[in-house]
């Protein structure tokens, strides 16, 4: 009886509940500096006397090319060492770039010490969220369990647009931006002690042999279900693959070669799509003419949106008619048009209305792709091949973010959401043609 097969036939239970809030605690402080880095670049400009392309580059593009580091590092470490060892490890690394950040003597160490946050961040989403939600949750609810734990976390950027609104404008012995790093740093220093709570993936024991303390972890998982629910259905047929090393040659094997050039080609794209909204926002509101304060009123209003798309992919996420597949194809195209709309808004109404529908449909994309990347892969490789593919993402980052705010200051906020839309029409077209629909299909199955 494979331990697979018996993950597959468990209903949702406290223990999924209790492990889903503990996952998510984590994704939250990465969402909260992925925001945090939006709202501080003018504030930078002033500080450290640089240009708003400058503060953008040492601030976000520099954070995200030490988050593509990480994602490989971190994953290699997943898939050899096990998930939980980790997710331990990456969250020390990120508090310590948060907490010394806003003490830099100049804009370059600042630079150095966002490598070092992205470097700890960057795996945090994949490994934590992805990965364990997949490994841990049957099929049949694996995308509402991971949609679930990304709207808790999709609390962060509200949280941090509120204490950007309150802190930004005044000076409380340090100034505010320096008290954004810092919130976020303290942040993280009280979860790790929650860290440990967390089991290693069974999934992944038992691929590496370790059954015995695979079995261990499944039994308290029954013990719970049956004490819960009264009764559990029989175990499911499952074939296991057991693999003690690490075979990179897979990813262009005749079963996965062709999502992998799908999801490599996809990765390093949609982030300047997604991220070409999410953390210039702020300084295209600037661009426009707006005041410190107007563009921090107007960000809160729009970073609501991106909560409330969230809560609407639970309900999506997981439906067969509308698949995976298509959330993430035909909703980022949606996005590119949107995006458009927004560089094209002049008036207030105009900024708040397209810019919250892009929000609106931002997570349900989100939340879909990150599911359907991490369950396109078998359990001896996941995290090792999502680890690449998403930090290809982490790379695209960099490059979009070194090379956006440059047409934004350069052309304009149309100019720069005309090569987003390019982005968002390519994306749609390689998804849709070379991926595999994913909705309610056993793991195994899929990632055979």
């Amino acid at each position: 009886m494979s331990i697979a097969g018996r993950i597959e036939r468990l209903p949702w239970t406290s223990f999924h509940t209790k492990l889903l809030a503990l996952l998510s605690l984590g994704e939250f402080f990465e969402l909260y500096d992925l925001f945090n880095g939006g709202f501080v670049t003018q504030p930078l400009t002033i500080f450290y006397k640089v240009t708003l392309t400058t503060a953008i580059y040492y601030d976000i593009a520099v954070f995200f090319l030490g988050a593509f580091v990480g994602c490989i590092a971190f994953t290699y470490i997943g898939d050899a060492m096990g998930r939980r060892t980790s997710l331990i490890i990456n969250m020390f690394i990120a508090s310590i770039g948060l907490l010394l950040a806003p003490f830099a003597p100049n804009i370059y160490v600042f630079g150095l010490l966002r490598f070092i946050t992205g470097l700890g961040v960057g795996p945090e989403a994949l490994i934590v969220l992805d990965i364990m939600v997949t490994e841990y949750f049957p099929s049949r609810i694996r995308g509402r369990a991971l949609a679930i734990g990304y709207t808790a976390s999709w609390t962060a950027p509200i949280v941090v647009a509120v204490l950007a609104y309150l802190l930004l404008p005044h000076k409380y012995f340090l100034y505010g931006w320096q008290w954004l790093f810092i919130i976020g740093g303290l942040g993280i220093l009280t979860i790790i002690p929650f860290r440990f709570m967390i089991p290693e993936s069974p999934r992944w024991l038992e691929i590496k042999g370790r059954k015995d303390e695979a079995e261990k972890i499944v039994n308290k998982m029954e013990e719970i279900a049956l004490s819960e629910k009264g009764k559990l259905e029989e175990p499911l047929q499952v074939e296991v693959i057991t693999a003690q090393r690490i075979r990179i040659s897979e990813l262009f094997s005749k079963e996965y070669g062709k999502r992998t050039v799908m999801l490599w080609i996809f990765e390093f794209l949609q982030t300047g799509v997604y991220y070409g909204f999410a953390s210039l926002a702020p300084s295209v509101l600037y661009t426009k003419g707006f005041t410190l304060v107007h563009t921090l009123q107007y960000s809160m209003l729009i970073y609501v949106s991106y909560f409330l798309s969230s809560v609407i992919s639970i309900f999506v996420i997981d439906n067969q008619k509308f698949d995976r597949k298509w959330q993430v194809s035909i909703v980022i195209l949606l996005m590119g048009i949107v995006g458009l709309a927004f560089g094209l808004s002049i008036t207030p109404i105009e900024v708040i209305t397209t810019g919250f529908i892009f929000g609106l449909l931002s997570n349900i994309f989100s939340n879909a792709f990150h599911q359907y990347g991490s369950e396109l892969y078998p359990t001896r490789i996941r995290a090792f091949a999502d680890g690449v593919q998403y930090s290809l993402s982490r790379l695209g980052n960099y490059v979009w973010l070194s090379t956006l705010p440059i047409v934004l200051t350069t052309y304009g906020p149309f100019d720069m959401y005309l090569i987003v839309f390019v982005m968002a029409l390519i994306i749609t077209l390689v998804v849709g043609t070379l991926g595999p629909k994913a909705s309610q299909i056993e793991l195994e199955k899929l990632s055979k």
